[in-house]
């Protein structure tokens, strides 16, 4: 028989959109059902960025009920072949339709509320039932805090992106950061914003993906002044094109190249959509190169979340390896050999055209992100000796 819990949280921010009732179902054994939802996406454009196993776009703070270890969340219309415990988020600030809530309400369902009080959720009679740490992840229990590492990373995008919005880039680089240099620092730094002299004092740098194009400016400069001093960067999405872009503008004739989806009036464009007009959405297996540096840090880990309408220009594959970056994934079709992946062959400058911070874990970081965290830690020991 179905038991149904309604969890009611009042929150704006789409990052926690689900995140209390995952923290119930977490606790009591149960399984997520989400309402259709709404969001300003004015206001948080990247508010519906989760990539779902059978390629659809769902809310950003779904993320929380994989990461605290329950089966993705499923959509509330699937409910009514459910027999167990049902745990149904309520966001008034997202409800697409109370009535939904109302005919469930209708079969004498039980309510919980939560609040947020610090760091920490708590239900109505006082009780603590999860936290939300100083990198936004939300815990069932609060992990003790690191002697600091004397390492800072950055992250591509104000603070406010990833507490509010889309938490999953940052939460992915602290999973990397507690296993492989606990105690680091993370400073944000909006890429509209952005001048060379920001990299002082930062170790490595993580430029996420995201749909918002005013950040992509920013994202190529950022990923040149990286690549000049020889900082290590990684590029998730988004991020891997500007990247990609960044080593294009050192090619004769291809200075002013931009990407399509960003700056369509642009003479070359690095990224251009592919040619099927496929949207390559939900999960998909990449294919890397034998002998590649991204090979042996994947190994079997090939599946990659991926979420995008644009591909590397095809004349860019050999153009970039005579800057000394090379295509080291290729995903679609044989026929196509779309680029799902970049690194340099000096330094770490890798980057990767699927979401891996979407499968990331507490217990378990992305391997990339992993290796990259690993790598800066090296980079940074080898720099102050």
């Amino acid at each position: 028989m179905t038991r149904v819990i309604i969890v009611r949280h009042e929150t704006e921010d789409p990052a926690l959109f689900g995140a209390a009732a995952a923290l119930v179902a977490a606790r009591e054994g149960g399984q997520v059902f989400w309402p259709e939802a709404r969001f300003d996406y004015s206001c948080h454009p990247d508010a519906a960025q989760h990539v779902a196993a059978d390629g659809a776009l769902v809310p950003s703070g779904l993320i929380w009920v994989e990461r605290l270890g329950l089966p993705a969340a499923r959509p509330l219309d699937a409910l009514g072949v459910w027999d167990g415990l049902a745990v149904v988020p309520a966001h008034n600030a997202f409800l697409k339709n109370a009535e939904v809530l109302a005919g469930l309400y209708a079969d004498a369902v039980e309510e919980r509320k939560v609040r947020i009080e610090g760091n920490s959720f708590v239900d109505a009679e006082g009780q603590i039932v999860g936290w939300r740490d100083d990198h936004g992840r939300v815990r069932l229990e609060m992990p003790e805090p690191a002697e600091p590492s004397g390492l800072t990373f950055a992250i591509a995008g104000p603070a406010r992106q990833f507490f509010e919005t889309c938490p999953a880039p940052l939460a992915a680089l602290a999973d990397a950061i507690e296993c492989e240099a606990p105690g680091s620092a993370v400073r944000y730094l909006d890429p509209r914003q952005f001048l060379p002299m920001d990299f002082d004092g930062i170790d490595g740098v993580l430029l996420p993906g995201g749909s918002e194009m005013s950040a992509v400016a920013g994202q190529v400069a950022m990923a040149q002044a990286a690549r000049k001093v020889g900082l290590p960067i990684v590029g998730l999405c988004l991020g891997m094109q500007s990247m990609s872009t960044a080593v294009a503008r050192e090619l004769s004739g291809w200075e002013n190249a931009d990407m399509a989806e960003a700056a369509p009036a642009s003479a070359r464009h690095s990224f251009v959509r592919i040619e099927s007009g496929e949207y390559r959405l939900g999960q998909r297996e990449t294919r890397p190169v034998e002998g590649s540096r991204l090979a042996r840090i994947l190994g079997s880990e090939t599946g990659i979340a991926c979420n995008h309408r644009y591909r590397l220009a095809p004349e860019l594959h050999a153009g970039l390896e005579t800057r000394g970056v090379r295509v080291c994934a290729l995903g679609g079709s044989p026929e196509q050999n779309i680029a799902d992946a970049i690194e340099a062959v000096d330094g770490f400058y890798m980057g990767m055209q699927g979401h891996p911070e979407l499968s990331s874990r507490p217990d378990r970081p992305h391997p990339l992100i992993r290796a990259f965290v690993a790598e800066t830690r090296n980079f940074a020991r080898t720099r102050r000796a």
